[in-house]
C-alpha cells in the first residue's frame, strides 16, 4: 500500500546549554542530538566536481540532524577532495567504489549489512532499481528513488521484450516507498513505465545553491570579464554543458557563423567536453573560445549576455538553466523534456524546437540585439529561481519525505541479524 505523506516542517537542532559543575565531574554535553537513525545516500555516479547536486549532497549531511539520522554516503570512484572534507566535517561518511561495483546487487548489500541504514536514498539509475529489493529485505524501513536521468527517447508501448522490462519494473517498483523526480516530466515517465500511483510520486526541483550565484554578482561582471580576458562591450552567448550531439553541439555549431555574421559584438564561448570537442575547437578564433572543462560556471553566467541549451534529447531538468536563472542571465533552450518546466518561454527566455536551426538562431540573434528584453527575461528568471530552485527548499522537503516515511513506515519485511564484514 502507498504510504501517506504528511510533511513535518524542518526546525533547527537542539542544543543543550548545561553548565559544567565545578565540584564534580562536569556532564556530557552533546553538541546535536543524538541520531536516531542511519541515512544511506548511494549515488550512481561520481561527486568529482563542485556544482549542484554536490552541494545538496553536502547540505544534506549538515542538516539530517533534524531527522535524526546520521549520514553514509556511497558513490562512484572519483571524488572532490574539497568536497571529501567538508562532508567529513559534516558528520557524513564518504566511500567511493570502482564503476562496475556502483550498480552491483551483491555489493550494495555488503555495504548494508555493514551500515544498517534506517532508510535508503539512491540517485540516478533506472527508476525502478534491483537494489531496492535488496535493501528492503536487510531491513531498511524505506527506500527512496530520485530519478535525475534525462531520455534519448520517451519509451513508446510495444514489443514482447518491453512487456516483460515493464514487468520486471513494477515488481522492482513494490519495493521502493518514495519517488521524488527532479520535474514532472520525469514523474509522467514514471508513472507510465514503471506503472505506480502517482500518491508515490512528488516532484522535487533541483536546487541551486544561490549564495554561489551572488558571489560571482557580487564580482560583477566587467571584473569577471576583465579576469577572463573577455571584451568588455562583447555581447557573448554561452554554452555550457557536455560537448556532444545529445546537448544539441551540432545544431549549434551549425548556426554559430550566421550568429557572428549578424551581430558584429556577438562572441561564442563553449565551457565543457566532450566527444565533439575537437569540432568545437575547429570553429575556435577571435570571436569563439573554447574553454573545456569549468568548476566556475555561476562566473562565466554572469559574464555572459545570453545562455545556450539546444538539447535533442528529453532533459530531465537541465541544472545549467536554473543555475542562469539564479544569476539573472536570459537563455535560449530546445521545449523539450522537463525544460519547458525551468525556463518558462517568453517570461525568463524562449523555447525553440529541438534540431530546429532557423529557429534557434532567430532566437538566440534577437536576444543578442535587444538589451531591454534580456533584462526583462533575466530579472524574471531571477526571481523564479529564488521561489523555485532554491537548494535549501529542495533539502527541507528532502527531510520532509524523510520524517514522513520514518513515522509512517514501520518495517515490512523482518531484518536479517546483523553481521560484521571483514
Amino acid at each position: 500500500m502507498p504510504l501517506p505523506l504528511r510533511p513535518i516542517q524542518a526546525g533547527p537542532a537542539r542544543r543543550s546549554r548545561t553548565p559544567a559543575v565545578a565540584s564534580a565531574p562536569p556532564p556530557a554535553v552533546a553538541s546535536a542530538p543524538r541520531p536516531a537513525g542511519r541515512l544511506l545516500v548511494w549515488v550512481l555516479g561520481q561527486l568529482d566536481k563542485r556544482a549542484s547536486f554536490e552541494d545538496y549532497v553536502l547540505r544534506l549531511a549538515e542538516r539530517s540532524h533534524e531527522a535524526g539520522l546520521a549520514v553514509d554516503i556511497v558513490a562512484g570512484p572519483v571524488a572532490d577532495p574539497g568536497l571529501r572534507a567538508e562532508l567529513e566535517a559534516a558528520g557524513a561518511t564518504l566511500t567511493c567504489l570502482p564503476a562496475e561495483q556502483q550498480e552491483s546487487p551483491w555489493r550494495f548489500a555488503r555495504e548494508m549489512l555493514r551500515r544498517r541504514p534506517t532508510l535508503v536514498h539512491c540517485h540516478f539509475g533506472s527508476p525502478s532499481t534491483e537494489l531496492a529489493p535488496v535493501a528492503r529485505l536487510l531491513g531498511a524501513r524505506a527506500f527512496i528513488f530520485t530519478d535525475h536521468g534525462s531520455r534519448r527517447t520517451v519509451e513508446q508501448p510495444g514489443g514482447g521484450m518491453l512487456a516483460l522490462r515493464r514487468l520486471r519494473r513494477r515488481l522492482q517498483a513494490a519495493f521502493i516507498s518514495r519517488w521524488l523526480p527532479v520535474s514532472a516530466f520525469n514523474g509522467d515517465m514514471i508513472v507510465r513505465e514503471v506503472g505506480v500511483s502517482r500518491d508515490r510520486i512528488r516532484t522535487l526541483f533541483n536546487g541551486i545553491d544561490l549564495a554561489r550565484a551572488r558571489r560571482a554578482e557580487a564580482e560583477g561582471r566587467a571584473a569577471i570579464r576583465a579576469r577572463l580576458g573577455w571584451p568588455n562591450d562583447a555581447r557573448i552567448a554561452l554554452f555550457a554543458g557536455g560537448l556532444n550531439e545529445a546537448k544539441g553541439v551540432p545544431d549549434l555549431l551549425a548556426i554559430q557563423d550566421a550568429l557572428l555574421a549578424a551581430n558584429p559584438r556577438a562572441m561564442m564561448i563553449w565551457a565543457g567536453d566532450g566527444p565533439l570537442r575537437a569540432e568545437v575547437e575547429r570553429t575556435a578564433g577571435p570571436r569563439v573560445l573554447v574553454l573545456g572543462r569549468r568548476n566556475d560556471v555561476p562566473e562565466l553566467l554572469c559574464a555572459a549576455d545570453v545562455l545556450l541549451v539546444p538539447s535533442r534529447w528529453f532533459e530531465a531538468f537541465s541544472l545549467v538553466l536554473a543555475e542562469a536563472a539564479a544569476c539573472g542571465v536570459a537563455a535560449v533552450a530546445s521545449r523539450i523534456g522537463g525544460i519547458p518546466e525551468v525556463l518558462l518561454d517568453g517570461e525568463t527566455g524562449l523555447l525553440v524546437p529541438p534540431g530546429d536551426g532557423a529557429a534557434l538562431l532567430e532566437a538566440a540573434t534577437r536576444l543578442l540585439a535587444d538589451d531591454d528584453l534580456r533584462a526583462r527575461f533575466g530579472a524574471a528568471a531571477r526571481r523564479r529561481a529564488e521561489s523555485a530552485f532554491c537548494l535549501d527548499r529542495m533539502v527541507t522537503a528532502t527531510l520532509d519525505e524523510y520524517r514522513a516515511l520514518l513515522a509512517f513506515a514501520p518495517p515490512a519485511l523482518p531484518a536479517i541479524p546483523a553481521t560484521r564484514s571483514a
